[in-house]
Parts: C-alpha cells; sequence; structure tokens
C-alpha cells in the first residue's frame, strides 16, 4: 500500500517540488516510443494467430485451435509490448528521471547534498543502469517466457496473467527505485533494497504499468509519476530510519 499511495502525493509533486519541465521533456520522448511499440505490437499480432493455426496439421479440432491461438497470441504480444514499452521507457528517459529524482530529494531533504557531476560519474551511472537492465531483463524475460508457455494450455492463462502482470509490476517497481538508490547503493545492495520492499515495490510498478494502459496518456505521464513516487516513497522510508 506505501507503493500505491505514493502516487497520490506524486499527484501533488509536480507541482510542489517544479517537475514540469521534466514531465514535458519526458512525455514527448516517451510519446514517441509508445508509438512506435503500439504500431509494431498491431503489426506481429496480426499474423501470429494465423501462424499458429497454420502449422496445426489437422482439420480436426482446428476451430477450436483458431480461437486458442487467437487468445494465445493476443496475450502474448500484448504482454511482450508491454514488457519492451517499459523498459524502453525507463532507460531512454533515465537521464531525465535521474536529474528530477535528485531534484526532488534535495527539496525533501535539504541535508541531502547531490554528487558532483563529471564525465567519469556520467559513464559510471551508465554502466550501472546498464548492468542493473540487463540483469532484469534477463530474470523477467525467463519468467515471462515460463508462464506464457503455461497459458498455451486451455484454462491455464487465467492464472498466469495475473502472476506475469505481478512480475512485470516487481521489476518496474525496481527500475524506478534505481532513479533513487543510484545515488545511494551499489548494485548488490540495490538488488537486497528491493528485495526486502518486494511489496511495495510491486506496488509502484503496478501503478506504472497500470498508466501505461491508458492510451496516449499513459505513456506521457507514466514515467514522471512513477519515478516522483518511488523517490517520494524511498526518501520517506529512509528519513523514518533516521
Amino acid at each position: 500500500m506505501k507503493g500505491l499511495l505514493s502516487y497520490f502525493k506524486a499527484f501533488n509533486g509536480i507541482g510542489k517540488y517544479g517537475l514540469w519541465k521534466y514531465f514535458f521533456m519526458s512525455g514527448f520522448i516517451s510519446l514517441l516510443i509508445a508509438g512506435a511499440v503500439t504500431s509494431a505490437s498491431v503489426y506481429f499480432g496480426d499474423g501470429l494467430g494465423d501462424w499458429i493455426q497454420s502449422v496445426y496439421p489437422w482439420d480436426t479440432g482446428s476451430g477450436i485451435i483458431g480461437n486458442i491461438s487467437d487468445w494465445t497470441s493476443g496475450i502474448a504480444i500484448f504482454v511482450l509490448g508491454l514488457f519492451l514499452l517499459k523498459y524502453l521507457l525507463l532507460i531512454i528517459v533515465s537521464p531525465i528521471m535521474s536529474f528530477m529524482s535528485d531534484s526532488i530529494e534535495r527539496q525533501m531533504n535539504h541535508d541531502y547534498v547531490s554528487p558532483k557531476f563529471s564525465m567519469a560519474t556520467l559513464i559510471s551511472d551508465l554502466v550501472r543502469s546498464l548492468r542493473i537492465n540487463l540483469r532484469n531483463l534477463f530474470k523477467e524475460l525467463l519468467m515471462t517466457v515460463g508462464l506464457l508457455i503455461l497459458s498455451f494450455f486451455p484454462g491455464v492463462a487465467v492464472f498466469t496473467t495475473p502472476l506475469i502482470f505481478l512480475v512485470q509490476a516487481y521489476y518496474a517497481g525496481f527500475g524506478l527505485l534505481d532513479y533513487w538508490m543510484e545515488r545511494h547503493y551499489r548494485v548488490s545492495d540495490s538488488i537486497g533494497y528491493v528485495r526486502d520492499h518486494r511489496l511495495d515495490a510491486v506496488g509502484l510498478g503496478a501503478v506504472y504499468l497500470g498508466l501505461l494502459l491508458i492510451p496516449i496518456i499513459g505513456a506521457v505521464v507514466a514515467p514522471v509519476l512513477g519515478a516522483t513516487a518511488a523517490t517520494i516513497y524511498a526518501v520517506e522510508k529512509k528519513n523514518s530510519y533516521n
């Protein structure tokens, strides 16, 4: 619930912390990315169900197989499209979100001092981002593909679809929290932090994914609201320990 409720504070935070410039910059980029991913999903989705049905060698049961293939291919394309969109947004707008997260923390905690900018720091942050995102991408892909394979069995998709969403929500929350964690923790410590707060990470990621489901507007607002909510959550959590 803490992860979910942080979004209510994020709405107020956009005006309170002067985040409109980040909102418009990331929103324009996110809209272009979402348009490209949606177009690709529609293009490939139309042919996947037909291909699955075409490789079925018998006439008996072809109608049932056709219905199942349409259903499962729809789920597969939707899940993979959301998977791709989520990571592209988290990675491509990460420089903007990192600056925004730093700005929020400075205003919430006056004792906080921003890291000094340098090319070495920038390269280090890029290497870290690549390392974490590749790790998360690989692990999430394994789990998602496994659940997608199970969903091809009749009736199983009812259970695997929400599980896929929870897996994606967890790693989305991880990515949102990392805009804050990159200034405070090494990679191994960041992994431990998210594991210790896994349910809050799922809450943060679930709203982020829910926002992405809103046509057009979702892709514009999701990165800024998600990063703002995650930073507010993390700073308040850290301050509560002090």
